[in-house]
Formats: structure tokens, C-alpha cells, sequence
């Protein structure tokens, strides 16, 4: 059954914003899977952290390795406490089980708390993670979420991945071990997934192929079903001795990265002129294993280049895997020429970031924090690469030698690189027994669900998600166990600790809170009579309940959660009461939660009635009194001076580019939402910033079709004329690229 893109695009978004159910998110390749990661991971209300097994792979998807998020050691895991023989131990050394995992745990109470408000976890390029990994991960994670009975302590974890593409990586003398408890070393194997496996959904419009032949051809390799005329097909593009040129375009894909290294080298050598030399801006924190580049690149005029990344300008003047040669270098510029006609492109350095999560004490959010960077010229020698470095490149001409060891699916992985058959050269011909495939690992790929199966499961798991939300909301227990914690804490003398002086304050704090617990768990065990109910309009029902018990409490936490702002603010200027300062920041924090739970609540409540997805723009954010213990910096008043002479849009685009979404911009700007979308949309008619970073491909055409169809009508009637399927950011972001292009 083929289903929409959009249509299983929507279902997916849904999944994550209203359900608590791990997914699975795969297709082929160029379906564009990385478009909706970005969106999720921009969108969605949860606390969301993305991470992918290894370095390049984590700096890619824009998170951090899973190894360093939940600081596990290296090595294999056996989920077996007994599973290893101790008089070995010492050839076994590479090997953890959960005893010693959690003995030599050592993390710090801030990536704890990370890890206990993280919502959602994105693991990406998930065909490279193995079984015993995410058993340790989900450990881990229990431990941590102190919720031992519930798979990955309560989190939701969104899989990414073609299971087609790069396997994991396991050794012989681990897999002896691991065998006894693993059928394979693949992901979905894990013991944390054999009582639910995620729900399966496959995107499934091809982007970067048009060709249907080749499409079809491409499905026929991922799902082991070659045919004799495919055979057939393929072997017409087989050319012994195909002599590769310096500037003709082609790549040659290799198993290995010695033969691709030799190969580049040797190429570079036959070229005359200068070698110039171009050392990486290495700043901060970032680890070499996870540099994009080599740290010293050289080229020279006549070069052929291929680019590792999409154009950041927005202009589109080339993608990620283009090919290209040198026709201009010096020291400090190089230029490259096309053999598509385009014009040549002057190219900029860019900077890679490294990025690490932290938990806002304010607001419980999860924030990203750039703490390295790795700046060079995206560019790299392209007459060979490797086929596991091609992966999410496009080619439109590459020799391929299928003799050369390839393993199961990796001839699927080199030819989905191509846009055509038109540009593929076989250094030698595809036998005609077919490629074989693991038979495990295509038994899960035709596990995919369609929407009829889909629908049903999302149905009940939103309606489990926002029931248990809602009853988790309005639970005072962690907030009354921290506060008694705090008060036993004022246990020394006054003359040896400033805080004691305060402990009838803190008292103060449970005495007027512990009422409101009672006051809650009554209302809590009112929520699951009505929940428990066989009454057809329980949400409405819920939702007039919500909306009361929001109206009772808000005000009472508001009271207290400022009497500890205001104590903070007291506290300025006093030394010795940083850690005080810090516990009392903590309290804050809770109180302010309670409130952030108890109104996304009534949007989840909302969107359950309506039926529409929910994004964080939705959300409302408690009104409650920020501190403000943070001082101008001098980086902030020389941006006062300077941001009355840039146009305002240019402003708003510069916080854009910097990580930030709307909401924040337009809170630190003092702005409205619409202005700061309007702001980005002239940005895009000036093509600084481009329209894929909003709006997916498919979306785009039928929003454009629907502008032209209403010749620039009100936003209101075009999204009438859309049926009201897309949002008026999404249809004034579309409008502005229409009119960068001169449609409108």
C-alpha cells in the first residue's frame, strides 16, 4: 500500500507529540529522512536529545554520541550478571555486564537531571548501533529515571535509520559472547525491544531518484528480490578497463580508505602546479574522531572536489556530494567550476559544531550548547571515496566494482548514491546468482506498517500518553520530597553556615505547599474515575476538570515560587551562599514545572479533542517571575550598540542561524511570533536563508500551487483554499520564496 509522504510524515509528527510509543523511522534512500528529523527536533513540545553511534555521525545529525550522553564505557555489554567466566576476566576486560556498568557509573547530578527530564531521545544512523549497546543504554536509563519496570525508564526513543546502509560493527571474539544472548547484532534484537517493538514506518517517495526503472531496480536490491532482467540491466553499464579521467565527473566508490586515500593521491600528484595547503580552525571542544575533515586539506587548480555540504547561503549553488573542479585557488579563496553549466562558486569555509545538551534551571528545557568547532573549506578530493563515507551523498556519475568484497547490501548503499542509471560505470558485472541479504535483517525491514495499521495503534497509545500526562501533572510527591530534603539540609550551626538562618523560611515553604498536595491527590483519583469511565465525552469532561484545577493551583504556586525568586534576589552580593543559591534555583525549578506540566496538559487535552497534532508553539509557558542573576555581558552591550544600525530582519535572521527558533527569538527581542515569522520570510525572498530549513519539497509544491491557484489572495483564504492543512507560517514562508524567484 503506498501512502502519502505528507500523510506518513503527519503520522510520525503525531506519534512524537502525543504518544509515548518508540518509532522507528526509515525508508529508502533520498526520502527524506533528515528533513523530518530537523523539523522533530525544532518542533516538537517534548525535552528532545539527539544522538547517533558514532562521532561524524553524531556532528551530522547536530546531537552528541551516544557513548558521551550516557557516559558508557567502551566494550561489549551482556545483559547477564553471570554471563562471563571470572576466571577470564582478564582477556575479558573489554566486556560489562550490568553489575559493573552501574558500579562504575560516575555521572554528575547535571547529566543526571538531563537524562531524567529528557522526553524524547532521537537516535540517528540507527543501523550502526548494536543490540548490547542500547540494552546498556536502556539500563542506564532506568537506573538513572529510577524507573526500573519501564523500557528506557519511561522515555520515548525515536529510531532513524535505512537498515539497508551501514551495519554494526561487532567482533568475532565479542560476537562468541553476545551470540548466546543476541540473534544479531542489529538494533532491533535488543532484549528492551522484544516485549514492544517500536512501530514500523517507512517513508516512501524518493527524492533523489526520478528514474521509475531505477527506483524500482533499487527496490528489488533492498528487498532481496532481484530479478533476471535486473541482472540484465545493470550488467549493460559494465565496462572492463573503464579509464577514469581527471575533470569527467565520475567518482569511483570503494570498499576501503586506503584505496580511496591512494587513489586521490595519485590523481593530485598528476596534476602540475602548486599544492596549496589549508589548515582546520580547530576551537573548544571537539574531539578528533569526530572531525568531518582531515585537519590539514590540500589541493591544487584542476582538482576534482566534490562538496560535503548543502549550500548554507541559501542560493542553492550546490549540494552535499556535488562534484566540481578547482578552476581558481590561492591562499586564501578557492573557486569551482561545474560541468552542469552552473555558474562557478567562490566557496566559504563552514563550521562544523559540536554541541552538548544542558537542562535549563529555570524552565526544565533542554538546551543545546555549542562547546567546539571545526572550520574549513567543505570540500574534499572526490576521484574516489569510500562507500561508507558516501553515505547521504548524491552523485550523478560513479564507477562502482561490485567484485571488490562488498558485503550484503552494500552494492544497495553505492547505487542509491547515483540520480540515474545514466551515470553508473560496473568495474565488473553483477553475478547472476543476484546479492544475497541477511534474511533477519529483511525479515524486519518488511515489518513496516501501513496507515490502517497505524492509525488504530496511535489512537489508544495518545489516548494512554495523555491520560498518564495528565495524572502526572498535578503529582506534588517530588516537589513535598524536595522540599523536606532542603529543610534537613539546614542541619549546622549558624555561626559555620549563613543558610541556617533561613530554615523557618524553608519551613514556611512545606507549610503552605503540603496543603496543596492533599488538594491534588484528591483531584488526581477524580482524574481517574473520569479516565476509568465508559463516558464518550470524558475529554470534555477532562478538560473543564483541568481547566478548574489550573485556575486553584496556579496562583497558590505563583506565591511560592516567588517568595523563593525574591529570596534568591536577597541573597546577591552575599558570599559563602552560592551552593544555597543553587538548592534554592532547584526548588524553583520544580514549582515552575508543576505549572509548565499542568498547561501542557490542556493542550495535549486540546489536541486530543481536535485531533491535531501539537508543537511547542502551541504550548503556553507559566507566568511566573524569572530570576534575573545574570549580569550584561560585554558581548550583549556591544550588540545593544550595534543591532539599531542592521535591519531588524537581518537581526532576527542572525539569532535564527545561531540555533535559536521563533518563540526564543521573539522573547529575547521583545517581539511577537508573526513579526519574527515575517522577519524570516523576507529573509527568504532575499535568499539568505533557505526555504528547505521550513518547508519540506512536497509541501512546498502544493502550498505554491495553492498561492498561484488564489493569485495572491489574504493568507486567510489561502489557507482556506488549502483546507486549512498547513499553518499561515508555512504559507508565508512559501509565498516569499515564490516571490524571491519573481513568481509573484
Amino acid at each position: 500500500m503506498s501512502v502519502p509522504t505528507e500523510d506518513l510524515q503527519s503520522i510520525v509528527s503525531k506519534y512524537i507529540n502525543t504518544t509515548n510509543r518508540s518509532v522507528f523511522l526509515t525508508g529508502k534512500a533520498g526520502t527524506g529522512k533528515t528533513t523530518l528529523l530537523h523539523r522533530i527536533k525544532a518542533h516538537t513540545h517534548k525535552n528532545v536529545v539527539v544522538a547517533a553511534p558514532t562521532g561524524i555521525a553524531a556532528i551530522n545529525a547536530g546531537g552528541v554520541t551516544l557513548h558521551s550522553l550516557f557516559q558508557l564505557p567502551f566494550g561489549a555489554f551482556i545483559p547477564d550478571n553471570s554471563g562471563i567466566d571470572t576466571t577470564r576476566m582478564e582477556t575479558l576486560a573489554h566486556f560489562n555486564t550490568p553489575r559493573s556498568l552501574i558500579k562504575n557509573l560516575q555521572m554528575h547530578k547535571v547529566k543526571r537531571n538531563l537524562i531524567k527530564q529528557m522526553e524524547l531521545l532521537v537516535i540517528d544512523e540507527v543501523s550502526m548501533l548494536r543490540a548490547d549497546l542500547l540494552d546498556a543504554i536502556d539500563l542506564i536509563c532506568r537506573y538513572v529515571r529510577r524507573s526500573q519496570n519501564k523500557p528506557f525508564g519511561g522515555l520515548q526513543v525515536l529510531f532513524i535509520g535505512d537498515m539497508l546502509q551501514l551495519p554494526p560493527v561487532t567482533k568475532q571474539e565479542e560476537w562468541n559472547y553476545l551470540s548466546r544472548y543476541y540473534k544479531t547484532p542489529y538494533f532491533f534484537d535488543a532484549q528492551v525491544l522484544q516485549q514492544q517493538q517500536p512501530v514500523h514506518i517507512e517513508l516512501q517517495k524518493v527524492y533523489r531518484q526520478s528514474d521509475q526503472t531505477f527506483v524500482e531496480l533499487l527496490n528489488h536490491l533492498r528487498d532481496n528480490q532481484v530479478t533476471q532482467v535486473d541482472i540484465e540491466l545493470l550488467n549493460r553499464f559494465y565496462q572492463p578497463g573503464f579509464n577514469q579521467h581527471n575533470n569527467d565527473g565520475y567518482i569511483q566508490l570503494t570498499t576501503h580508505n586506503a584505496l580511496a586515500d591512494a587513489k586521490n593521491k595519485e590523481c593530485l600528484d598528476e596534476l602540475s602546479g602548486q599544492t596549496y595547503s589549508f589548515q582546520s580552525e580547530i576551537k573548544g571542544d571537539f574531539k578528533e574522531h569526530q572531525y568531518p575533515l582531515q585537519p590539514t586539506m590540500q589541493f591544487k587548480k584542476g582538482a576534482q572536489v566534490m562538496f560535503i555540504k548543502n549550500d548554507f547561503s541559501g542560493q542553492q549553488r550546490y549540494f552535499n556530494g556535488k562534484i566540481g573542479t578547482i578552476s581558481h585557488i590561492s591562499r586564501d579563496e578557492i573557486e569551482v567550476s561545474f560541468t552542469d553549466e552552473s555558474d562557478a562558486v567562490t566557496v566559504e569555509p563552514y563550521t562544523w559544531e559540536n554541541k552538548k545538551y544542558s537542562l535549563n534551571k529555570d524552565t526544565n528545557e533542554v538546551e543545546e550548547k555549542v562547546v567546539g568547532e571545526f572550520k574549513q573549506y567543505p570540500l574534499k578530493l572526490a576521484w574516489a571515496i569510500t562507500v561508507h563515507k558516501s553515505q547521504g551523498l548524491t552523485f550523478e556519475k560513479a564507477i562502482i566494482d561490485v567484485c571488490k568484497a562488498f558485503a550484503a547490501g552494500q552494492i544497495y548503499v553505492a547505487l542509491s548514491r547515483l540520480t540515474s542509471l545514466d551515470g553508473l560505470v560496473l568495474l565488473s558485472p553483477i553475478p547472476q546468482q543476484g546479492i544475497s541479504a541477511d534474511e533477519s535483517l529483511r525479515h524486519f525491514v518488511d515489518r513496516k506498517m501501513n496507515t490502517d495499521e497505524l492509525a488504530p495503534i496511535l489512537k489508544e497509545e495518545s489516548q494512554n500518553y495523555i491520560n498518564q500526562f495528565v495524572l502526572q501533572a498535578f503529582d506534588f510527591n517530588d516537589l513535598i520530597v524536595a522540599l523536606h530534603q532542603h529543610v534537613q539540609s539546614y542541619s549546622k550551626d549558624e555561626k559555620r553556615s549563613k543558610k541556617q538562618q533561613y530554615k523557618d523560611w524553608a519551613a514556611s515553604l512545606i507549610e503552605t505547599t503540603e496543603p496543596l498536595q492533599q488538594v491534588a491527590n484528591s483531584f488526581r483519583a477524580q482524574v481517574s474515575r473520569i479516565i476509568n469511565s465508559s463516558n464518550d465525552d470524558y475529554l470534555s469532561l477532562l478538560n473543564e476538570r483541568v481547566d478548574k484545577a489550573i485556575g486553584y493551583f496556579q496562583p497558590a504556586i505563583k506565591t511560592s515560587h516567588s517568595k523563593i525568586i525574591e529570596h534568591i534576589e536577597e541573597l546577591k552580593g552575599i558570599k559563602g551562599v552560592k551552593k544555597y543559591t543553587n538548592e534554592l534555583q532547584e526548588l524553583a525549578a520544580l514549582y515552575f514545572g508543576l505549572v509548565q506540566k499542568m498547561l501542557k496538559a490542556k493542550t495535549l487535552l486540546a489536541s486530543a479533542q481536535s485531533g491535531e497534532d501539537v508543537n511547542k508553539e502551541d504550548i503556553g509557558q507559566p507566568d511566573l517571575k524569572q530570576q534575573s542573576d545574570k549580569k550584561p555581558s560585554a558581548t550583549s552591550k556591544q550588540k545593544a550598540v550595534k543591532t539599531p544600525k542592521v535591519a531588524t530582519h537581518l537581526v532576527t535572521c542572525a539569532l535564527y542561524k545561531q540555533g535559536h527558533d521563533v518563540a526564543s527569538i521573539a522573547k529575547e527581542r521583545g517581539l511577537v511570533k508573526t513579526t519574527i515569522e515575517s522577519h524570516l520570510a523576507k529573509c527568504i525572498q532575499e535568499n539568505i536563508l533557505s526555504l528547505n530549513d521550513f518547508v519540506d519539497f512536497e509541501t512546498r509544491e502544493v502550498i505554491a500551487k495553492g498561492i498561484k491557484a488564489c493569485d495572491g489572495s489574504a493568507l486567510s483564504e489561502i489557507k482556506e483554499h488549502l483546507k486549512h492543512k498547513y499553518s499561515y507560517p508555512q504559507i508565508k514562508y512559501v509565498q516569499a520564496w515564490l516571490q524571491s524567484d519573481g513568481v509573484l
